[in-house]
């Protein structure tokens, strides 16, 4: 949607802010690098503390797409409560693919964080719901699990309310991760099954994952589909979500500490500019699509 879009989404009812795959925890000694690399493994705790200080003076919650923790072994685990629990603001969480490489299982890494065995759940942010999927791998959620079942259950409670599905993994694919890009590890399994399931409940109004960092946007059959930039990678920034009475309203920044964004811009040299993602997908205002159907029409 363009900006002549923005003064028909309506009140504010929510403003959050998208930290996906953080990475804390590879070479967590190691610092500011010494040359250009694609990931700051090294700066990934310093910039997740800052970012989560300093977001919450502005938002109504930060989420955590999956692999903020990579690995998830204790050390790193007792570290990220403790963030959790300093933060101003709510922060909800998701497990990714990095956190199941360390020495903590799932069912440690959800019990640790107050989250429910399975890792699914439901929170709401100034009362709008957003639905909490662990996809820890693409496997999960295939038809007839109890992870797709949960899930069903809850959009039918939440049919009369505008709701959102936060997962790691994403349902398709994105431009930025399509053709030879494509290597098979993008999506869930299940993608056609849950993109059919979400369309049956006409106000299931986005799914946002995390996985691939590269700022992306795509509507499909009347669903949002996002992508968000991390911290300690090319574009090294973060997404803020606005969910509004009769839309979305997106913006995405860069990180302030310039000298190690270009630490990690350099290394993908002329890659960067895809990594940048296109300014439609980075900002933007987005009507629901029954009511940017009837604007046209006026």
């Amino acid at each position: 949607m363009t900006e002549s879009n923005s003064g028909k989404l309506g009140a504010r009812r929510c403003r959050v802010a998208l930290l996906p795959d953080c990475h804390v925890g590879r070479n967590p000694d190691s610092g500011v690098p010494s040359a250009p690399t694609r990931r700051l493994y090294g700066c990934a705790r310093q910039l997740l503390e800052t970012y989560l200080q300093k977001l919450a003076s502005s938002v109504d919650a930060i989420f955590l797409l999956g692999d903020t923790l990579d690995p998830a072994d204790h050390e790193n685990l007792n570290w990220l409560k403790a963030q959790v629990q300093s933060c101003s603001v709510p922060v909800h969480i998701l497990i990714g693919n990095h956190e199941t490489f360390g020495s903590v299982n799932a069912s440690v890494f959800h019990r640790e964080l107050g989250l429910p065995d399975g890792g699914h759940y439901v929170t709401r942010v100034n009362g709008v719901p957003f639905v909490m999927l662990a996809t820890p791998t693409q496997a999960s959620l295939v038809s007839e699990s109890s992870g797709s079942a949960w899930l069903q259950s809850k959009l039918t409670d939440l049919a009369e309310e505008d709701t959102f599905c936060c997962a790691h993994y994403s349902l398709l694919l994105h431009p930025c991760v399509q053709g030879w890009r494509n290597d098979g590890m993008q999506i869930l399994d299940s993608s056609k099954f849950l993109l059919n399931l979400l369309e049956e409940y006409p106000r299931m109004r986005a799914w946002i994952a995390g996985h691939k960092n590269v700022p992306s946007k795509v509507e499909h059959n009347g669903i949002l589909h996002l992508l968000s930039p991390q911290l300690i990678q090319a574009p090294c920034g973060y997404r803020i979500l606005e969910i509004h009475e009769h839309g979305i309203s997106s913006r995405t920044y860069n990180i302030d500490e310039s000298h190690l964004a270009l630490l990690s811009r350099e290394a993908y040299g002329s890659e960067y500019l895809e990594r940048h993602g296109r300014m439609e997908d980075r900002n933007f205002d987005w009507l629901y699509p029954e009511l940017s159907s009837s604007c046209s029409q006026d």
